[in-house]
């Protein structure tokens, strides 16, 4: 790989905010993870564009970062770049003289979520609210197509505003693309795999903005009872399938795997399908611990149960 330094040299610090060996525990949920090698934080869409161009051209392999709640990152850290998308967080909608049923709420990707569904409670939009809660961003949701309560965000997009394969920046319909249960097209092997997903449109409906706040006050009070909030977590662990005939917690929590830990790395004891760093847990022990969950439900049923959380670096 190219000498780093050399290349930060050519990012323009106007635009972009750069660290080198920056601690990635400090930008998980987890609160886990060893150092990025070069990182940077665009301050626009524009930079984020330049700064990925440049990469590219360099050969450095890249991470796109949201608000690291979904992602455990290696001990050894991660090779080449971070791009941190925590400043593109704009979020615009339509004057009410304007407005049109449904209305369009446009935010950037490095919107967190929370704060996309407490906006559109104020501007007395309705959609998002069972998304209350989640820690992620606006992007991480997008790739992960996430989903609380039997809905999934796709439902609710309208277009998405991203970063082609030619560094172009483009406007795609949503409806266009193949959604399926917590999978998105720019995941491996969707048809947009490698795009940059940079914006979001909603496709939201006007409604009492007290009623909005209650179904967001609900869905937080159910998080809340779950103790996803106690200690540092990715939230769910596991996806659930249908084909199980239960979730996958209550699978977890039959084998009594509760409380179960290795090192720092728990079994949340309030939820089964929740793991947990009660200390300083590293990224191998929860990974063992990952995998030792796994084992024990393929051993006792035969299902092969799949995280949610994605890997990223060396372990």
């Amino acid at each position: 790989m190219k000498n780093l330094w050399q290349i930060a040299q050519k990012i323009n610090t106007d635009h972009c905010l750069i660290l080198f060996d920056e601690p990635m525990k400090e930008h998980t949920t987890f609160k886990i993870g060893g150092p990025a090698d070069l990182f940077i934080r665009p301050r626009s869409i524009s930079a984020l564009e330049e700064v990925v161009e440049l990469l590219k051209i360099e050969n450095v392999p890249f991470f796109i970062l949201g608000s690291g709640a979904n992602i455990l990152v290696g001990d050894r850290g991660v090779r080449g770049a971070v791009i941190d998308t925590s400043l593109l967080s704009s979020i615009m909608h339509l004057k009410r003289e304007e407005r049109i049923d449904p209305v369009l709420l446009y935010a950037e990707c490095g919107v967190r979520l929370m704060t996309l569904c407490e906006e559109a409670q104020i501007c007395g939009l309705s959609g998002l609210e069972n998304f209350y809660g989640m820690p992620g961003s606006l992007g991480g949701s997008v790739y992960m197509n996430a989903r609380c309560y039997e809905d999934d965000i796709a439902t609710h997009i309208q277009d998405l505003t991203i970063i082609d394969n030619q560094g172009r920046l483009k406007i795609i319909s949503a409806c266009a693309q193949s959604w399926s249960y917590k999978r998105s097209p720019f995941m491996r092997g969707g048809e947009l795999e490698s795009l940059i997903i940079c914006a979001a449109s909603f496709r939201l409906i006007p409604d009492d903005p007290e009623k909005i706040a209650e179904r967001m006050r609900l869905c937080m009070r159910d998080r809340m009872q779950k103790r996803h909030f106690n200690f540092p977590s990715a939230g769910s662990m596991f996806k659930n399938n249908h084909d199980f005939g239960k979730p996958t917690g209550k699978i977890l929590d039959e084998l009594g795997l509760r409380n179960y830990r290795i090192g720092d790395a728990a079994i949340s004891p309030w939820h089964a399908n929740i793991f947990v760093n009660i200390g300083k847990a590293s990224a191998r022990d929860m990974r063992k611990l990952i995998e030792y969950a796994q084992k024990v439900v393929y051993d006792a049923t035969g299902f092969c149960i799949e995280p949610e959380v994605l890997f990223i670096g060396e372990f």
